[in-house]
């Protein structure tokens, strides 16, 4: 015989209520975890790169097709810039640097110089860069491809690049490559010491370490 009394009742009642709960509970800390792990992923996305880290990879071409891979420079210090046409400290910026590739090159400095202009303003970088006569390669990056890896600043932005193709240097902004004091980084790697600067403030030809 089936007990009908009240006390029964309510218990039977009781019971589904709290399963109700139990699954909500469950459901809201599933959600949560789902949450927290979309948002460390979405922080993780945009988390600058810094000093230490290796230098994302990339393939892009200059202006006479001419492709380059980042990672086939390895055994090479690399000084990798970002700029633009419409960018006055770039502009500022580039004789140094035309003045720093040539004094460093046979050193195994590679300069490589990326052009962030768009589709709409890529036509003005042929002529900027004959006027400005820069010999180091201008790549072209009008789709944006570096922008998701190299996540930066602004422009003119700098990455110094070891041999083992580590950042060993970030530079946002301009600097004025024929500084001494501007070249710590990139003379250490080299393993090479610059002379006394020039009238015109150029820097000699670097020796190399413990010798002239």
């Amino acid at each position: 015989m089936v007990d009908q009394s009240p006390s029964a009742q309510a218990t039977a009642q009781e019971r589904p209520k709290g399963g109700s709960r139990a699954l909500i509970l469950v459901a809201g800390a599933v959600v949560l975890a789902i949450t927290f792990v979309i948002v460390w992923l979405q922080s993780a996305k945009y988390e600058p790169l810094v000093v230490g880290k290796a230098a994302p990879d990339f393939a892009l071409s200059d202006l006479n097709e001419k492709p380059y891979r980042l990672s086939d420079f390895r055994g090479k210090v690399v000084f990798l810039n970002f700029w633009a046409t419409w960018c006055a400290p770039c502009r500022e910026e580039m004789p140094s640097m035309e003045v720093l590739n040539k004094n460093f090159e046979k050193d195994g400095l590679v300069m490589l110089a990326v052009s962030i202009d768009r589709v709409t303003t890529a036509k003005d970088i042929p002529p900027f860069v004959k006027g400005l006569n820069l010999t180091f390669p201008v790549l072209l990056d009008s789709w944006g491809k570096t922008d998701k890896p190299y996540k930066r600043m602004g422009v003119p932005e700098t990455f110094i690049i070891d041999q083992q193709g580590i950042i060993r240097e970030i530079i946002i902004g301009p600097k004025d490559w024929t500084r001494i004091d501007n070249l710590k980084t990139i003379t250490a790697l080299l393993k090479v010491t610059p002379k006394t600067v020039q009238d015109g403030g150029q820097p000699m030809p670097a020796v190399k370490a413990g010798g002239l």
